[in-house]
């Protein structure tokens, strides 16, 4: 027969040993500087990702500040050409008025004389030699007075005296017969 003890044999107390690991200090010392190399690599290309991400913002703010003076600057080429336009026929004004003789300027100054806010219409101006005549009417024949010390005030005329004054119902018609102060030019 055979015995079987199925208690524990206190006598013989057998210790476990548990595996040791061999770690070498070299190893820990290669797996610490592989970990912190591991770690300057992520936290670089970290910055890197960031500084790519700003970069890629300044150039799109850039891109839009560049257009809108892209835009800016057709704009002002265009303006410059108006302006340029603008004094090449400024020019070609004073050019004609340099140029302006005889009837031109007694014109002008037959237009400049006529009252402001006065409801005076012209019919004929005609020059004789140095006799001007003016023809016209007006609403209110109070303004014929003044239309005369203008036309005297103008420095065209010496004499400017009323030939005619004939009164019909609402209208005033005139005749004003002038003495240019000026030598006549060839009309």
């Amino acid at each position: 027969m055979i015995k079987v003890n199925l208690l524990k044999d206190q006598t013989a107390r057998v210790r476990k040993t548990t595996p040791r690991l061999n770690i070498s200090w070299i190893g820990l010392v290669f797996l610490a500087i592989f970990l912190l190399g591991a770690g300057c690599m992520a936290a670089w290309t970290y910055t890197v990702k960031r500084q790519i991400d700003a970069g890629a913002k300044t150039r799109d703010q850039l891109q839009k500040e560049y257009d809108q003076l892209k835009d800016l600057q057709k704009k002002v080429a265009a303006y410059d050409k108006l302006k340029q336009q603008r004094l090449d026929r400024i020019r070609v004004i004073e050019e004609l008025k340099e140029g302006q003789s005889g009837p031109v300027l007694l014109l002008n100054a037959v237009i400049r004389s006529i009252p402001q806010n006065a409801e005076l219409f012209l019919t004929s101006v005609t020059q004789k030699s140095d006799s001007i005549k003016i023809v016209g009417q007006t609403p209110r024949a109070e303004v014929i007075p003044d239309l005369m010390n203008n036309l005297i005030a103008s420095g065209i005329f010496s004499i400017v005296d009323l030939e005619l004054i004939d009164r019909k119902e609402d209208t005033s018609r005139f005749s004003l017969n002038c003495t240019s102060a000026k030598k006549p030019q060839a009309e």
